[in-house]
């Protein structure tokens, strides 16, 4: 009896470690991945300026980049429980070879444009998958930790990413940063080739299964309802915003300081969630609304470099504090088999708003002015705070108490 207890305590030592391993192979991976997609994707819709879009061809190229992330995040997500996730993910850098070696060929708006559903089938299979990954891979005590590193790997990568190819890019050329991508994201598939994904993926912990079979999307749809007003300030932010800059400027080295600065704070930022994380989500989430408005109205009223580090600084840090609290809100009392669905969702709305988040800025850009858009991105984050209320997500979470 004693052997086969010393048998069994080695055993529970070798699977706990086992999803650790994993989960920091996964985030070096997460790392290189977002690094090679980061470093030239800045300077894309600069790219098309040169070659002659006007603003609302810029918000079609942001349409375009988001409309496989608004389909087949849940497809994908469906599938996740039965298919072999670390395969999946390999696609990601995949899609982003191809697409930095048309983007750095190709001479013409329309086939800019038109290449983007390749670096948007990227991102289908980098977050998604990877999210689910870090879910399946760990329990309720440790998925907060699993996930901050997770977010710090990806954001590591988009920290130095746009630094790195804005300097490639003003000593270069903006071609130089496409090829540097592309030679990183190469890097990037023998190592995920490396990724074992754990034999632990059914959650042993008890509380993993807190719905006992019970499962309902509706009572997830305000925080669904948040995630889609914010996307669209996110993918303004991303799309149109590099070109406001470089129109007041500001060179390609210091536009991709800006995003720098971006993916710094949220970094940081990711140190401190824990403690953030005590507030009420009601709270929780009319701040976060709050400090998404400022940001934009700062970026429409006080233009210039200074303003807009802290602008970016502003919005990111609240983005990290955001996402977390509504990706731990989502998977709370879901059943650990539907993890990939829930997250396929989330990553479906947050497609839909990326995809048209652009659109509309980029239309209001053309025909009212670039202000005009950051203006309105300003009140969008602010209905935040009115479903939040209205929704009373206090009442139906007890997310802040108990998980974080």
């Amino acid at each position: 009896m004693w052997h086969a207890l010393k048998g069994s305590t080695k055993l529970s030592k070798l699977t706990s470690k086992e999803p650790a391993a994993f989960l920091r192979l996964l985030s070096i991976s997460t790392f290189v991945i977002g690094l090679g997609i980061s470093s030239g994707l800045y300077f894309i819709p600069i790219q098309a300026e040169i070659l002659g879009a006007s603003y609302l061809e810029i918000g079609a190229l942001g349409f375009i980049r988001a409309l496989p992330y608004v389909f087949l995040p849940a497809l994908v997500g469906h599938f996740l429980a039965s298919a072999n996730k670390t395969r999946l993910y390999l696609i990601s850098p995949i899609m982003t070879v191809i697409f930095y070696m048309l983007v750095s060929l190709i001479r013409s708006v329309h086939e800019i444009i038109a290449a983007q559903i390749l670096i948007g089938l990227a991102f289908v299979f980098y977050w998604p998958v990877g999210e689910t990954m870090v879910a399946s891979s760990s329990t309720v005590q440790n998925r907060v930790r699993a996930f901050a590193l997770y977010s710090v790997s990806w954001n590591a990568g988009f920290l130095l990413g746009p630094s790195i190819g804005g300097y490639v890019a003003e000593k270069f050329g903006i071609h130089a940063a496409f090829w540097l991508s592309l030679i990183i994201s190469t890097v990037a598939i023998p190592m995920v080739l490396m990724l074992r994904q754990p034999t632990v993926l059914e959650q042993k912990d008890s509380d993993e299964r807190r719905g006992n079979g019970k499962f309902s999307l509706l009572r997830l749809a305000p925080f669904y309802s948040m995630l889609a007003i914010q996307s669209m300030v996110y993918a303004t932010l991303l799309v149109i915003f590099p070109n406001y800059a470089w129109r007041l400027g500001i060179s390609e080295f210091y536009v991709g300081t800006i995003f720098t600065v971006f993916s710094l704070a949220r970094l940081l930022s990711f140190l401190v969630i824990g403690k953030m994380f005590r507030s009420p989500p009601r709270f929780a989430f009319t701040i976060a609304s709050v400090f998404f408005a400022i940001p934009m109205l700062l970026i429409a009223y006080f233009p210039s470099l200074v303003v807009f580090y802290v602008a970016v600084a502003m919005y990111a840090a609240m983005l990290s504090y955001f996402t977390s609290i509504l990706f731990n809100a989502l998977t709370y009392n879901t059943p650990a088999e539907r993890y990939g669905f829930v997250v396929g969702v989330y990553e479906g709305i947050f497609g839909l708003g990326f995809a048209s988040g652009p659109l509309v800025a980029g239309y209001v850009s053309e025909v009212v002015g670039l202000r005009e858009s950051f203006l309105l991105q300003a009140v969008m984050a602010a209905t935040m705070a009115c479903v939040a209320i209205a929704s009373r997500v206090e009442k139906r979470s007890n997310i802040g108490a108990n998980v974080f």
